[in-house]
């Protein structure tokens, strides 16, 4: 789906990477980035697809802002190349999509991660769970924000819906871009705290670790 000489550019992550996040690292002996030494997350163990650079950010971009759904396609068989037997092993009761507000789901008309998890889905076959999680407002803007604040006002965005409970135990939690890990650790911490045990997370794309 990506002519020979575009895909070349793509730098797909590979190990070394980060064993907690999924960065890519600079030095093989290092088992956590940076970040990850210095900070604990609550998702268990995440995992990525690309890093996020000049050339890959123009087609997440163009998905989430562009209508350029049939983009997810190609990252979602990349998803499987990279991850289908680690993925697999882990058994998981359902995916689910990183929720976005009701306002930016009515004005692009989707929810990006939603697409990219009914592809993870269609290999993993695991079924998709968009309403356990629910994104109650949108937040400010978090560049602005410092870590520590970020996460404050991540905590505060998201919802538990018991209705749609069934018992789930282990899920895979997939968005499309992983920066900080507040947003997947705030998901993370409402899926623990309402019995799910196990919670792994999957972007396209990620930054590189140091």
């Amino acid at each position: 789906m990506v002519c020979p000489a575009c895909f070349k550019k793509i730098k797909q992550v590979r190990q070394p990477y980060c064993f907690k996040c999924g960065k890519p690292l600079l030095n093989e002996r290092q088992e956590y980035c940076y970040d990850c030494e210095r900070r604990a997350h609550i998702f268990d163990r995440g995992f990525s697809l690309v890093e996020y650079d000049a050339v890959t950010s123009p087609s997440i971009m163009a998905i989430k802002y562009k209508n350029k759904r049939e983009f997810v396609e190609f990252y979602s068989r990349l998803s499987k190349i990279l991850y289908q037997d680690i993925l697999s092993s882990q058994r998981f009761d359902a995916i689910i999509p990183v929720p976005v507000s009701r306002k930016k789901r009515r004005i692009r008309g989707y929810n990006q991660a939603r697409i990219f998890a009914d592809g993870i889905s269609g290999w993993l076959h695991v079924p998709v769970k968009e309403n356990l999680l629910l994104r109650k407002k949108d937040t400010a803007p978090l560049k602005k924000l410092t870590p520590e604040d970020r996460r404050k006002e991540l905590l505060e965005c998201f919802s538990w819906e018991k209705k749609h409970y069934e018992g789930e135990r282990s899920v895979l939690l997939v968005d499309d871009i992983y920066t900080s890990g507040a947003t997947a650790d705030a998901c993370a911490l409402i899926l623990k705290k309402h019995g799910i045990k196990k919670v792994f997370l999957l972007t396209i794309a990620i930054g590189r670790g140091i």
